[in-house]
């Protein structure tokens, strides 16, 4: 088998070839090598950094919303505050803790023109009847004795309108006397039970 002869031009050129692919090959080498450092050194933080700031920002938002949620619960508690507030104030006039009746005498003279009726007296005291019963313990019971003239056929209305009053008084007895008076009016004393609070703190 011949060997193959390199001629002095082809040896030359070889020789001169080695170097250059030898420098090639270093350079892609340090290429590598410095991109793997560039990975480690400045890519690779600069993605850690992105990822914490992306937790971070995940985390706020999460405080964003339970702190929105919290808000949104304050204010409905807020605004249920007000309405019991408006009820509480209401309920002082229904069932007062002073025995300060004002809202019952502020609608008796209006029931009592709107039926024909005028008032002659009014008196307010303790319930004496041992024999009712009563579940509620916070409320304790007074008795209003009204006495006032009118006409006997509008006695049934001015009663229901007088136990339709917001403080629920109950009707306990009523009676009138057969004689009238010069205005063909008759006179009657109308006892009705009513409730008061049993603690002067309780509203505060």
């Amino acid at each position: 088998m011949d060997k193959k002869r390199l001629n002095t031009e082809e040896y030359i050129k070889l020789i001169k070839e080695s170097p250059e692919k030898k420098r090639g090959y270093i350079f892609a080498g340090a290429t590598v090598v410095v991109s793997i450092l560039l990975i480690v050194f400045a890519v690779r933080p600069t993605i850690v950094t992105i990822t914490q700031i992306n937790s971070s920002i995940k985390e706020k938002t999460r405080l964003s919303t339970a702190l929105d949620a919290k808000i949104s619960t304050l204010s409905a508690l807020d605004k249920q505050f007000e309405d019991v507030g408006t009820e509480l104030k209401d309920l002082k006039l229904i069932y007062p803790a002073d025995g300060n009746f004002s809202l019952l005498l502020a609608n008796i003279n209006p029931i009592l023109s709107r039926n024909g009726f005028y008032l002659t007296g009014i008196n307010f005291d303790k319930y004496s009847d041992k024999n009712v019963s009563f579940t509620p313990k916070v409320l304790v019971p007074w008795s209003v004795k009204i006495a006032t003239k009118g006409k006997v056929s509008n006695i049934i209305n001015l009663l229901k309108e007088l136990e339709a009053l917001p403080m629920f008084p109950v009707m306990e007895s009523f009676s009138y006397t057969d004689q009238k008076d010069e205005y063909d009016l008759t006179n009657f004393s109308i006892n009705l039970r009513i409730y008061k609070i049993d603690n002067a703190n309780f509203y505060e």
